[in-house]
């Protein structure tokens, strides 16, 4: 009879111990909510906030070399010649072309 009871015991104490290990399980792991997830989210939103401040970066950049280009000619024009190769007519224009590199035999 005692030996019933002890094993009943035991038994019951496994399973508690498989459920806590399953509420755990839930909780840290697979839940919405875990802190696994919870932890991932929170990795990937400062990589967000890092490239968001990086493209505001590139934003105010790019911004303020389109007001210089709308109102500044010297801009305007400097970036005619750098960017599309313009030329004012009479001009002449030197395009320096880098050497072959010699072929190396083996």
């Amino acid at each position: 009879m005692r030996a019933e009871v002890s094993k009943i015991k035991l038994i019951s104490r496994y399973i508690f111990a498989g459920i806590i290990a399953l509420i755990l399980l839930w909780v840290f792991i697979l839940s919405d909510n875990s802190f696994w997830n919870t932890w991932r989210l929170n990795k990937e939103m400062i990589n967000m906030r890092k490239k968001v401040t990086e493209l505001n970066a590139r934003n105010d950049s790019l911004r303020t070399e389109n007001e210089k280009l709308q109102t500044s000619l010297d801009a305007a024009e400097k970036a005619a010649r750098e960017r599309f190769g313009l030329v004012k007519p009479g001009e002449k224009v030197f395009r320096f072309v880098p050497a072959n590199e010699p072929i190396e035999k083996k």
